[in-house]
């Protein structure tokens, strides 16, 4: 790694929603995206076990991503993500659920990125553009999440309403 990594602010948003629902919803790469989701897409490269590896593209401003990642599974308690090819020199990223109650989930994301192998105006770029581009791409995402999540928690079977 060329340089020191950036730190995204960490970002919690609180879904009414058991944590287990909202696990499994974050946790099927390939299968769909999430109901007013037009800004990601994933594919399935290889499954073996809890570890995925999956291609995403992510529309974030006025640029479409591509980026292959290793997903780690920890059900239901975090999904760790590591950049393996894509813009990016590094990065990784963390989505922890929480419960907070019996139907009430903390869902927080937190990661770190190196723009490019270029040390000062890889960082300058990261500091200026890409983080702020990056925590917008995921607020939104986590917004998703909440709003399917809780739409589909009130019509679950499997997590029925207590």
């Amino acid at each position: 790694m060329a340089s020191k990594p950036i730190r995204l602010r960490p970002q919690t948003i609180r879904i009414d929603a058991p944590r287990e629902l909202v696990f499994q919803m974050m946790s099927h790469f390939g299968r769909g995206r999430l109901p007013g989701d037009n800004s990601e897409a994933s594919r399935v490269v290889c499954r073996e076990g809890d570890r995925v590896v999956a291609e995403f593209r992510t529309r974030a401003g006025f640029f479409t991503y591509t980026t292959l990642e290793e997903v780690r599974l920890y059900p239901p308690e975090r999904i760790e993500f590591r950049h393996l090819r894509g813009p990016l020199a590094y990065a990784v990223e963390e989505f922890a659920f929480r419960a907070v109650a019996e139907r009430r989930t903390d869902l927080t994301h937190s990661g770190e990125f190196v723009w490019s192998g270029f040390p000062f105006f890889g960082r300058l770029g990261g500091l200026i553009y890409t983080r702020q581009v990056f925590e917008r791409a995921i607020a939104a995402h986590m917004a998703q999440v909440k709003s399917a999540a809780e739409a589909r928690a009130v019509r679950s079977r499997v997590f029925p309403n207590m």
